[in-house]
């Protein structure tokens, strides 16, 4: 015997008024004798089918009707190629291997310096940062370097104004 979930193509295609071949209608006959969900469900598709059938049909235009028998032949378009969708997702694994050789090449980022050693680093330099950490340094050379970038050059770090 039928169960229901292999019993509901078979009723579709009852419902539609498609033939079954003798085997499948009898399963289906056997079924419908003992599950009245299923009858009921034989029933509601044959009125919904009944109602679509006395529709009237609406006129399709040609170009239309062309455009949905290309698309459903499957020929590819011009305008298939430039589907970046496509492209996209064959592209992403090319463009990961791609990512992680330059990164294993690269032989990866410099360790982080301490905040001490990046004083140290930058002690000689005249930039505003490295002029921060030298206690003779007036906050008007600190202030004037980060707007110019010149304060040691007007006056050292010494100067006041």
């Amino acid at each position: 015997m039928l169960s229901c979930t292999d019993a509901a193509p078979l009723i579709a295609v009852r419902a539609d008024g498609s033939l079954l071949d003798e085997a499948a209608g009898a399963r289906l006959d056997e079924h419908l004798a003992g599950c009245d969900g299923c009858r009921r469900a034989l029933s509601d598709q044959q009125s919904v089918a009944a109602m679509l059938r006395a529709r009237p049909l609406d006129p399709v235009s040609p170009q239309f009707a062309a455009r949905l028998a290309e698309r459903l032949d499957g020929r590819p378009g011009v305008l298939d190629l430039a589907d970046w969708r496509v492209w996209t997702v064959r592209l992403a694994p090319v463009a990961a291997v791609l990512l992680l050789a330059a990164s294993l090449l690269a032989g990866g980022a410099p360790a982080p310096l301490s905040l001490e050693e990046w004083a140290v680093s930058n002690a000689g330099s005249s930039s505003a940062a490295s002029l921060l950490w030298d206690s003779e340094v007036t906050t008007d050379v600190v202030l004037e370097t980060m707007v110019t970038g010149a304060g040691e050059a007007s006056g050292g770090p010494g100067d006041v104004r």
